[in-house]
């Protein structure tokens, strides 16, 4: 049965004699180095000091200035609780868990911290606006004899570490994505060594913040000796082996998927399917604390825990939390716990076919979206007002986000888009709150438009998204107030509003030549339509409002071509790990379904509400019935390149992608051809093989464990190193090349088993079918199913420096029943080199590609790059050419871009 209550608060510890009791004493929890490495810890912090002042620190260096800085302030004025603390061994005198460096600082309680097996302490975050971060971790390590080892270091900004109250090395470095390892000799005496550690960083936006410590015997260069080092923990619960007891048997739990749409159980289950006889609770509970369901276990054995069925419970980001028995974690103060992240569409459906008629989904779209009040967003109070439910208006959400954009806080040019849209669209009209009027015009007046104007912030405005936002923002701000004065760069709105325009149509015309940096980017193309349709809709510019209704219907051209059943299951210029683990996040996928009725309306609605609201602005015919174009197959080829500029892009050169989608009624395969090959990767989602919302396959190359959007890349999204990748219609090749001294060693394929209605893995290949698709993958490097953690039974790993992986889809239209499927795919012709790959299809056709050389099919070389703009049967259009012409049977349209 599923409830709702208030998270009960931490009670306070009480002296009792009971398992779990809460120790004023140290309560020693042991355990062993793994491959050297430290992975028990008790950490502090993130310290968060907001930096009031940047403008004075320029330079590659400026973040080191910036710590300089700090760290001299708080050495000269002693301890702030409201800033930096200064670096000294006295942090970690006495350090015990549940207690703190500062008093009444919750940031600054001692926590025990297990690492993953990528052995990081992480403590990514994302900060609006400038701060500076401190954080502390602290261990002992018992050494049967006393050695000499090598200390290495890795961080991805400065760090100090202290060896029994010695201060033994300080790193200044700051790397910002990839941490950096600085080695050193350490001397440890016979017995018990204290370590502290303090790491720091300067967060401007998403700030990975990782430390790691490892040991190597000196003599031998391996960890051989290390094998009797103990590591110890201060911990405050006796007896210590019950934490441990519990530790195992919340590290065994596991969930099936990230996303629960309506149907779906949220079921805890156990890594081999093992039976969980303990006495403790679980909890699924929203992020903000409010409690959903709760299942005590009492002591009785248990194969898995049922919390709930998703239609049961409200949209939004949830978590699973394991924890003792209440009285246990609450009274007695065992805190231990753990926490998996989850997401629930609640009742919600995702429509995979086209329904009703536009005005129909319009209303739809704008009733949705003024019922996420709660969720803080603007963009809901805009939608309201569009419906003109005046009385359901939260003012107190515009007066916050106003707030945040006179702070100048990353991002704020999404919702200040927003705002002027809000003024320029309902600020006559009677219901508008009139308290609002004042603050509005003083937050357009004072903001900073362009990063050429006065100012040091945190706010980016170089990235394709952002640049067109911040252009849009001027254009509509100097419209609204054309004879006033902005005070920040002493500009006239009109000033201002002709900056913008030559801008807006500086970035619209290399758009309409050459399409997207940010290909097809599931994130960022909601930003551009926030943008666009602000534009088309607003713009008193016939040259600003025509160019971008045009770049828009070109947009959505290329989302329908690479979209299927509502998933725009592309390769991606830009993406996050939510965004393609599924297609119930995606940010396109409300945008998608009001247009032409496939998708679902989520919590990303900037892009819905502003193309809603935008009534100037019409989806042609012919775009709309490619969308749902249920055709046997499509082989789209696509080039999108341009030219970067300094003034705008903070860089100069060219870039390119060359990409390819084959699409069939029953699956969809996408790929960026030979992108860059070997390159440090960022966000690219380089290939993809989709199905469904929830029924996608897809591989990388990751640097960490975690699935932060801080880390770029991360777990999922992005690469460390950029395959080579090429694509022939339903065969994929993959070559992979990672560094020698890879951190973690292997690529894998996101392969949710849960999602596929059969799967087998045999002889070297993961297969799987989905209704009427097949999918069949196989890796020169091996694979294995991953049965534990986040991911299990979601992932296949493959460890090797140099890897291929190859792909075969199918249909039961050309290939049979998904068992005769299985035996033709593993009876295939695959020969794998070092670094190449000859086979031979399911179609009969050879094909031979590898690091190096062309792909081959047939022995005869097949381009992968120097395609058109567009090479599909709905358009022939070259790369710059000033006209697209787009045709579906009688339909036909044509866009200018002169």
């Amino acid at each position: 049965m599923s409830t709702e209550m208030d998270a009960q608060p931490a009670g306070e510890s009480k002296e009792a004699e009971a398992e779990g009791q809460m120790s004023l004493t140290p309560v020693w929890q042991e355990s062993a180095l793994q491959a050297g490495f430290v992975h028990d810890w008790l950490v502090a912090g993130p310290l968060a000091a907001p930096l009031a002042e940047v403008e004075g620190f320029t330079g590659p260096d400026y973040k080191k200035q910036i710590v300089a800085d700090v760290r001299a302030a708080a050495a000269g004025g002693g301890s702030d609780p409201e800033g930096a603390i200064p670096a000294s061994p006295e942090i970690f005198a006495g350090a015990l868990e549940r207690h703190s460096i500062v008093p009444d600082r919750d940031e600054t309680r001692w926590r025990v911290i297990r690492c993953l097996d990528d052995h990081f302490v992480d403590l990514s975050t994302f900060h609006h606006t400038p701060h500076y971060l401190q954080a502390w971790a602290f261990c002992v390590l018992d050494v049967p004899a006393a050695c000499e080892v090598t200390f290495s270091l890795t961080t991805n900004g400065p760090a100090d570490i202290w060896v029994n109250e010695e201060h033994y090395h300080r790193v200044e470095h700051f790397h910002h994505q990839l941490p950096n390892t600085a080695s050193f000799p350490a001397k440890l005496k016979e017995g018990r060594n204290e370590i502290g550690v303090c790491f720091e960083a300067v967060a401007l936006r998403e700030c990975p913040y990782v430390m790691a410590l490892q040991l190597t015997d000196q003599e031998d260069g391996g960890n051989r000796s290390l094998d009797n080092i103990r590591v110890l923990l201060p911990t405050s619960v006796r007896p210590a082996s019950r934490r441990q007891t519990l530790e195992s048997i919340f590290d065994q739990a596991y969930l099936d998927r990230d996303v629960y749409s309506r149907h779906a159980k949220v079921t805890v289950q156990w890594a081999d399917g093992q039976e969980v006889t303990d006495d403790f609770a679980l909890r699924l509970m929203r992020k903000g604390g409010r409690i959903y369901s709760e299942h005590h276990t009492k002591g009785e054995t248990r194969e898995e825990v049922v919390l709930g069925t998703a239609f049961q419970f409200p949209q939004d980001d949830y978590e699973v939390f394991l924890f003792p028995n209440p009285e246990h974690y609450y009274v007695n103060d065992l805190r231990v716990e753990r926490r998996m992240d989850i997401h629930i569409v609640g009742n919600n459906e995702y429509s995979t076919e086209r329904y009703g008629t536009y005005p129909q989904r319009r209303r739809e779209a704008l009733l949705n979206a003024a019922r996420r009040g709660a969720e803080g967003s603007v963009f809901a109070e805009i939608a309201a007002m569009e419906l003109g439910m005046w009385d359901n208006l939260n003012e107190q959400v515009i007066l916050d986000c106003i707030a945040s954009i006179n702070e100048r806080a990353d991002c704020s040019d999404f919702d200040l888009v927003g705002l002027l849209g809000m003024a320029g669209r309902y600020i006559e009209e009677p219901g508008f709150p009139q308290a609002l009027v004042e603050p509005l015009q003083n937050c357009f007046q004072s903001f900073r438009y362009w990063m050429d104007q006065p100012g040091a912030d945190a706010m980016c405005f170089w990235s394709e998204n952002h640049q067109i936002l911040f252009h849009t923002c001027e254009i509509l701000a100097g419209q609204l107030l054309p004879d006033e004065l902005f005070t920040n760069a002493g500009l006239t709105g009109s000033e201002h509003r002709a900056k913008g325009e030559e801008r807006a149509l500086s970035w619209l015309r290399k758009r309409a030549a050459g399409g997207f940096r940010e290909w097809d980017s599931n994130t960022y193309f909601e930003e551009d339509v926030l943008a666009l349709s602000h534009l088309v809709d607003l713009a008193e510019n016939d040259d600003v409002r025509e160019l971008a209704a045009v770049v828009l219907d070109k947009m959505f051209f290329g989302l329908a071509v690479n979209s299927f059943k509502g998933v725009f299951g592309s390769s991606h210029g830009r993406t996050y790990a939510p965004f393609i683990k599924d297609a119930f996040r995606e940010p396109t996928s409300g945008m998608t379904r009001l247009l032409w009725g496939k998708g679902i309306f989520n919590r990303s609605i900037r892009g819905t509400v502003s193309l809603a609201c935008a009534v100037n602005y019409q989806l042609p015919p012919v775009i709309e019935a490619i969308a749902i174009d249920p055709a046997d197959e499509i082989w789209n080829r696509e080039r999108h390149a341009g030219q970067l500029e300094a003034w705008c892009d903070r860089e100069e050169g060219s870039w390119e992608v060359n990409k390819v989608t084959y699409k069939t009624p029953d699956y969809m395969l996408c790929s960026a051809q030979d992108f860059r090959p070997g390159e440090y990767g960022y966000q690219q989602h380089i290939w993809q093989a989709t199905f469904s919302p929830e029924a996608v396959v897809f591989v990388t190359h990751p640097p960490c464990l975690s699935e932060d959007g801080s880390h770029r890349p991360n777990f999922w999204h992005g690469n460390v190193v950029l395959p080579r990748a090429v694509q022939w219609k339903d065969l994929l090749v993959a070559v992979h090349r990672l560094p020698e001294d890879d951190w973690l060693g292997f690529t894998h394929a996101y392969f949710p088993t849960y999602a596929f209605d059969e799967h087998e893995i045999r002889d070297g290949w993961a297969c799987a079918r989905v209704g009427d698709g097949y999918l069949a993958m196989t890796a020169s490097a091996g694979l294995t199913l991953t049965e534990t953690g986040r991911n299990a039974f979601r992932e296949l790993r493959s460890y090797g420096q140099k890897n291929i992986w190859v792909v075969q889809m199918g249909r039961a239209e050309t290939d049979g029943s998904f068992a005769e499927f299985v035996e033709k795919v593993t009876a295939l012709d695959v020969t794998f080199g070092e670094d190449s790959v000859h086979l031979t299809s399911l179609r009969g056709e050879s094909v031979d590609f590898g690091w190096e050389g062309p792909l081959l099919v047939n022995e005869k070389e097949e381009p992968v790059s120097g395609f058109l703009h567009f090479d599909n049967p709905y358009s022939s259009t070259e790369l710059g050419s000033e006209k697209m012409s787009i045709q579906f049977m009688d339909l036909l349209m044509q866009l200018d871009f002169s």
